[in-house]
């Protein structure tokens, strides 16, 4: 059992994104206790501890719960407040329940309230700081296991992950865990709440190839700065196309995953997202979650795949001019009210690093964007003819037209010339 890792985010950052990190519908664990937005569900939660402990039968409903939520509270870094055991008690059973009906569909009834309320308790149960320990719950479960008797959903051998990786990567829901080619965590990690397993869902299943150190196609062209410090940073999506950068969506399969941008041969790649108020809280959640949950990236990197992405859409996103290239090479598939939006999103969100994001994911693609945006002069600068000059056949003909009359006229002036001073 692991010690205050339940984290509680910085109030700035909780401050600046409000609507990404606190509850719309129902609280879960201390942090969000009592809040207002959250109170209606009270009554539901009740009602579905009630449920829960039924189905335990005649036994010692106090016993099994003492040993259930044993240690849980030294698993919380922050201040817990009123919150107490029998509280806890509550969130677990009502969260064991939820999905227990859930996998039970039609064998279970659940109210039109449960049914409106469902999308909006999905993205709660994901909220960085909206948990409670993965064990407790898991705990409940087996208490149901030993009691439930003949059941026409589970039996002995049904486990909690499962069930809860079915319910938070239904085909329904947003989510970068393929169910289809589902990549399990590892058995010896520990899992440590909800967020957590499907942080490690989401990084087991978008953990491609890593992007290469040395793509930059134009190491021949001059050097014009060779002592020139390399930025840390980009410039955004639509200078560097207006320079001759193209981009272009990458598609999905077993080889290429969700974070693998690449820049090659003048060409940025990247995987296509699609952005929703959904996806907007999960990956915001992420993200959080990414930068506090204390482990170093697999890939040496000082920091994780979700903070690398975020710090990679931050930087070629500044405007809603930068948003539309994106959306026109199907980069950005944009669900939301417009383009202004989906830029503050991805500005609040970098705003929020709260870790040094100089070696990321990324760090060898940024430096060969600018080793093309700052030293290929003549490459770039050709790159920039050939994008505002030859966009359809009949400019590239007129171009070729063009060109062939000059070098007409500059052939017969030599020729002119050239029997002018034969004549001398």
């Amino acid at each position: 059992m692991e010690i205050n890792n339940l984290v509680q985010l910085p109030t700035y950052m909780r401050e600046a994104n409000r609507g990404l990190f606190e509850p719309r519908v129902v609280s879960i664990g201390p942090y969000h206790h009592g809040n207002k937005s959250t109170s209606n569900m009270e009554v539901h939660k009740n009602r579905f501890c009630r449920s829960f402990l039924q189905r335990l039968g005649n036994v010692s409903h106090q016993d099994a719960i003492d040993h259930c939520i044993e240690g849980a509270f030294r698993c919380y870094s922050g201040n817990v407040g009123l919150y107490t055991a029998d509280m806890l008690t509550r969130d677990g059973c009502f969260i064991v329940e939820l999905l227990l009906q859930w996998r039970e569909g039609d064998h279970a009834h659940v109210d039109n309230h449960m049914r409106l309320m469902s999308n909006s308790i999905y993205y709660d149960l994901l909220l960085v700081d909206n948990q409670i320990p993965f064990f407790v719950l898991d705990r409940l479960f087996n208490e149901f296991k030993r009691h439930m008797g003949a059941n026409p959903v589970f039996n002995n051998d049904s486990q909690l992950v499962d069930l809860v990786i079915k319910f938070f990567n239904n085909k329904g829901q947003f989510s970068w865990a393929n169910l289809d080619h589902l990549s399990l965590p590892d058995a010896n990690q520990q899992i440590r709440h909800l967020l957590d397993l499907q942080y490690k869902l989401v990084i087991n299943n978008n953990m491609g190839i890593e992007p290469n150190n040395r793509n930059c196609p134009f190491s021949l062209c001059i050097n014009i700065c060779p002592n020139t410090i390399v930025p840390r940073g980009i410039p955004a999506a639509s200078e560097l196309q207006d320079n001759g950068v193209r981009f272009r969506v990458r598609g999905l399969s077993e080889q290429v995953k969700m974070f693998d941008a690449t820049f090659q041969g003048k060409i940025i790649r990247i995987p296509r997202f699609q952005i929703n108020f959904g996806s907007k809280i999960l990956l915001a959640n992420l993200f959080a979650y990414d930068q506090i949950k204390g482990e170093p990236a697999d890939n040496g990197a000082a920091v994780g795949p979700v903070t690398s992405y975020v710090v990679l859409m931050n930087a070629l996103i500044n405007t809603r001019e930068d948003v539309a290239v994106l959306q026109r090479k199907g980069i950005l598939d944009n669900l939301l009210s417009n383009e202004d939006e989906v830029a503050s999103f991805f500005n609040e969100l970098g705003r929020c690093a709260l870790v040094d994001v100089s070696n990321h994911r990324y760090t060898s693609m940024f430096e060969d964007v600018n080793r093309y945006w700052r030293n290929g002069f003549c490459c770039k600068y050709f790159a920039i003819c050939c994008m505002r000059h030859c966009k359809n056949p009949l400019t590239c003909l007129s171009l070729l037209a063009a060109f062939l009359l000059l070098s007409f006229s500059c052939t017969s002036m030599g020729f002119a010339i050239l029997k002018y001073y034969t004549r001398g």
